[in-house]
């Protein structure tokens, strides 16, 4: 396993290498220039000489790739506050090797243990957030707005935000419906399931969101006079002055939206993959048997059908998180959510080269942690899995 891991590193890195490569020269051959609008005034002939020199406009292609390349895996500050963050990380490094060399026959160990490293590292890094300043050399934004790390993590938590809210919901209502599909197979409900997720699935989220806005923000503030759900921003005015509870009253009329027209595709996917899993599962030899030893059919159901029908969805959904932020680019600037898909679209009328390429490093190096972890856990699960 260790030795797989290694190896798909290197080809995650190989490939992220060619993505920036291909994604550099993409926006260079895209026509316009970062100084294109100073160029309106006759009067910064001056300013945009200095301003090419300063971000090595000047210099030939290969020169700007190598020169953005080495500053992107060049650590700008690297600052620890304190001794308890190197604690933590020992403690953690120790909690780690200490799931690994224990040895438990359990067939419910190896989740467990995959599942607990996850959890200490999770914990380890929101613990670490304000007790050490990090950064990347990633440049400055060519719009002024200042370094692009800081700029990109400074969005980032809004996205995350928005992301998780709606692989929540589409959790917590595709898979369900998936495996009430699959054992009312052929129903009315089926019938209906299957067409409302070949619907959601194949309408582009734009429509999706501009429908919400316009159903359940426009038309039903007029039908019921009550403004229940905001179509723009992440808070409203005044936000600060409110309580607690209000503040989060608050941030859910305003995720609530956004959050919806991006699980809504999420929903018929995962509805239709956790149906034919289960169909599969349902129409297996060692169901059958289960069947026959008399067990009930809530058992048979839950333990021996669900439990193996989820394995390929674990797949789907971790690779799903990383498309997740693809969708919220376009839902962030529909709703004005004040995320990284925003600031991405915002970069590229711009034409802001070190804004760009940083948030697609980003989403290419989640795809490729993602698969990795993918990968891990179906072979964490599957006890039938073996990496070589």
């Amino acid at each position: 396993m260790f030795a797989y891991i290694v190896r798909r590193l290197v080809y995650g890195v190989i490939t992220l290498f060619v993505l920036s490569a291909l994604v550099f020269m993409l926006v260079q051959f895209g026509g316009g220039s970062p100084l294109d609008r100073l160029r309106l005034n006759p009067r910064m002939v001056n300013v945009i000489q200095k301003l090419t020199v300063k971000y090595g406009l000047d210099l030939p292609l290969y020169q700007q790739y190598f020169k953005w390349l080495s500053g992107f895996v060049s650590v700008d500050r690297f600052v620890v506050l304190g001794a308890s963050a190197w604690i933590g990380f020992g403690s953690v490094v120790a909690a780690t090797a200490g799931l690994f060399f224990t040895k438990v026959k359990a067939t419910w160990f190896r989740p467990a243990r995959a599942f607990g490293v996850v959890a200490i590292w999770v914990s380890f890094f929101w613990f670490a957030k304000s007790r050490v300043d990090f950064a990347m050399d990633w440049g400055d934004s060519f719009r002024g707005d200042g370094p692009v790390w800081d700029l990109v993590f400074g969005a980032a938590g809004a996205t995350f935000r928005l992301g998780v809210t709606a692989l929540t919901l589409a959790l917590i209502i595709g898979l369900p419906l998936g495996v009430f599909q699959a054992v009312r197979q052929y129903s009315f409900f089926d019938q209906v399931g299957t067409l409302g997720s070949f619907i959601a699935f194949s309408t582009p989220i734009f429509i999706v969101a501009t429908g919400l806005q316009v159903v359940l923000a426009f038309y039903l503030e007029r039908w019921t006079g009550l403004k229940l759900f905001f179509v723009v921003g992440m808070t409203q005015v005044g936000y600060g002055d409110l309580g607690r509870l209000a503040q989060m009253g608050d941030i859910f009329r305003h995720l609530a939206l956004p959050a919806l027209s991006i699980a809504l595709i999420s929903i018929a996917g995962y509805a239709r993959f956790q149906r034919a899993a289960m169909l599969e599962v349902l129409h297996s030899d060692y169901l059958r048997t289960a069947k026959s030893k008399g067990l009930p059919r809530r058992t048979v159901l839950v333990k021996h059908a669900l439990r193996n029908a989820l394995l390929p969805i674990v797949t789907i959904v971790t690779l799903d998180v990383a498309g997740i932020i693809g969708g919220a680019i376009i839902t962030e600037s529909i709703f004005g959510w004040p995320g990284v898909g925003r600031l991405y679209i915002g970069a590229i009328n711009a034409v802001d080269y070190p804004v760009i390429m940083a948030i697609v490093m980003v989403i290419g190096m989640g795809i490729v942690f993602m698969n990795i972890v993918a990968d891990i856990l179906y072979g964490v699960l599957d006890p039938r899995v073996r990496y070589e």
